[in-house]
């Protein structure tokens, strides 16, 4: 909007301008480079951050053991599954075609019987490397010590007891 006075300066050939224009050009010139600006470093944020960026970024873990089992279990259903089975017991379904049964990871005198290194080196170095069926390869080209790792910790999560309800002593018996 043009005021009196800057309609009265301009029709008689004065270029003064009022303070307040400037100042509002300039608001508006920081308003278009601050939306540039930004739509530029949504588009940055689609790339994955350096090696840096990522260690002053990564979020902390509630919990690293959950994660871990969580990490675990994509992996074990990825790659174990189909001979162990969905549930660690042996009885994936490929299970069938093999001479030897493979392990039933929630049987619990299992667990007590070993330690993870000896599972490490078997999941890692296949069931030869350590005296068992020649059939369980080995995925230590396959995958990380740290996948293998968190694959143990899954397991461990199939063996640990599930709580069963037991029946509620306070109530009273159903009537006939």
């Amino acid at each position: 909007m043009i005021t009196r006075a800057r309609y009265l300066s301009i029709r008689s050939g004065q270029s003064e301008k009022p303070k307040g224009e400037g100042y509002s050009l300039c608001v508006v010139a920081t308003a278009i480079s601050l939306i540039v600006g930004c739509t530029h470093a949504v588009e940055d944020q689609s790339q994955d951050p350096s090696p840096i960026e990522a260690l002053a970024t990564r979020d902390v873990p509630r919990n690293p053991l959950v994660d871990s089992r969580a990490r675990g279990r994509q992996v074990y259903h990825h790659y174990c599954a189909v001979c162990h089975g969905a549930e660690g017991r042996g009885d994936g379904f490929n299970s069938s075609n093999l001479a030897v049964t493979p392990r039933d990871f929630t049987n619990p005198t299992f667990w007590d019987q070993t330690n993870d290194e000896h599972v490490l080196r078997a999941v890692g170095n296949g069931g030869a490397a350590i005296g068992k069926s020649v059939l369980m390869p080995a995925w230590g080209r396959t995958l990380t010590d740290v996948q293998i790792r968190d694959v143990i910790a899954f397991l461990h999560a199939l063996a640990a007891p599930v709580e069963s309800k037991s029946p509620d002593t306070d109530s009273p018996p159903a009537s006939k």
